[in-house]
């Protein structure tokens, strides 16, 4: 009977010790939060964007408070009733995209950068 309960408390302890972190919250702004995972994605675009070091000294915090003051001003605009149109995202996008486009090449080149 002790053996028992031994080997279910040792597989209980492996259990608990073979768990690990996916994620963890690194900022909450109004009622948003801001994951490490999208913290570690921001600082790997802008780090390659202008191919710096993702681990150069202050960038994951100087994007970090970006981001913050980004969700900040997003809280703002909900306060203020600020609205935006479809279209105007979807031009925001294709903004964006052509932007990459004309530092990468082409879409595929992007893809290939981004793992995508």
């Amino acid at each position: 009977m002790k053996t028992k309960i031994s080997l279910v408390v040792i597989l209980f302890a492996t259990c608990i010790a073979a768990q690990q972190t996916l994620d963890k919250i690194v900022a909450v702004v109004d009622n948003e939060i801001i994951l490490q995972s999208e913290l570690d994605f921001q600082v790997g675009i802008f780090a390659s964007q202008r191919q710096l070091d993702p681990n150069t000294a202050g960038l994951k915090q100087q994007l970090l408070n970006s981001m913050i003051e980004e969700k900040l001003i997003y809280a703002q605009a909900d306060l203020d009733s600020i609205s935006v149109t479809e279209d105007e995202i979807n031009q925001r996008i294709d903004y964006q995209i052509n932007s990459f486009v004309q530092q990468y090449g082409s879409i595929t080149n992007i893809e290939k950068i981004y793992g995508m």
